[in-house]
């Protein structure tokens, strides 16, 4: 790629070099992730300095983190399992998370999350215990 060897690229030509969406570098432009672009007039250009400080970074955190340990056999609950099982709604679920009183959810991707079954279920448990 001739791209690459020279000492600015365009957000298109970033994109390609990167193996992302030219929508993906705005939204990081927009949020202040990835490097940092350069504004000429209305085109936003990248620093070869600037691309190559932003790859060492990446590079540098890309190791695989620690598995999150869980108990064999626990899953991640989506929500309408947690709502049948618990039998709340959907607006008691994230009102008692949010007061800690019910398990957090956990981000599972941009726009889906999940609850530990482990945890939901301890929590069911420790409800029931109350009852009796």
């Amino acid at each position: 790629m001739q791209a690459s060897n020279s000492p600015s690229l365009t957000r298109s030509q970033l994109a390609t070099e990167l193996g992302v969406s030219v929508f993906t570098l705005n939204q990081w432009a927009v949020s202040g992730k990835g490097p940092k672009a350069i504004r000429i007039g209305r085109q936003s250009v990248y620093r070869r300095e600037d691309i190559d400080a932003y790859k060492a970074t990446i590079s540098s955190t890309e190791s695989t983190p620690a598995p999150v340990s869980q108990p064999i056999g626990s899953y991640m609950m989506r929500l309408p399992e947690v709502l049948s099982l618990s039998g709340l709604s959907k607006s008691s679920i994230y009102a008692m998370s949010k007061a800690g009183e019910f398990p957090a959810s956990v981000k599972l991707g941009s726009r889906a999350v999940g609850w530990p079954s482990h945890l939901v279920m301890q929590w069911l448990n420790d409800r029931m215990g109350n009852v009796a």
